[in-house]
């Protein structure tokens, strides 16, 4: 019962943050757009457009390192995986989780302090009407989903209830769990 409310909040927040990537992406190709399309075309800039299209990249940027996280889908060393037995694999990417889980608590503890602190400060952006803390936001809000992401991971490692790789068919991890059997 607590795994299937932990999978479906889980799935709540990856679909949430699937939205946020979504429409940064989305605002800052429009922001970039508006703004070449006034300095070029009606000679006038937009006020804070640079920093805004700064602002939702980094939102961009590290929510989407959150979504890739939960989809395996980081830069690995594939020749990894293609060698080494499924029950090692199933270790080796438990022993992943928990070395990203520690990196991210790291940065999550961090970067809250930073937040913290520009809020107590009171700082506001150079642009833009909005406090500084909001650019420092998305760091310590993804850095904390990536901590829950690799505990998730670490546990579905030792449970053995981890998803097959991005680009791994059903007749992939039959003929690898084949070949460890045969070591």
């Amino acid at each position: 019962m607590v795994v299937r409310i932990a999978n479906w909040m889980l799935r709540g927040i990856d679909a949430t943050v699937d939205f946020i990537c979504a429409t940064s992406l989305l605002a800052v190709t429009a922001v970039v757009f508006f703004n070449a399309m006034g300095r070029y075309l009606f000679s006038f800039a937009l006020v804070g457009a640079e920093e805004l299209a700064r602002l939702l990249t980094v939102y961009l940027c590290f929510f989407g390192a959150y979504v890739l996280l939960r989809r395996d889908g980081h830069v690995s060393v594939d020749i990894i995986t293609l060698v080494v037995p499924a029950g090692l694999l199933r270790l080796l990417r438990g022993v992943v989780g928990m070395v990203a889980g520690v990196t991210m608590l790291y940065l999550a503890w961090y970067s809250w302090q930073l937040v913290g602190f520009s809020m107590r400060t009171g700082q506001q952006a150079s642009t833009l009407p909005v406090p500084r803390y909001v650019f420092f936001l998305p760091v310590a809000v993804s850095a904390s989903l990536m901590v829950v992401a690799s505990v998730d991971k670490v546990v579905r490692a030792i449970t053995n209830t981890l998803p097959p790789l991005p680009g791994w068919t059903d007749e992939t991890v039959a003929a690898d769990a084949d070949k460890g059997k045969a070591r």
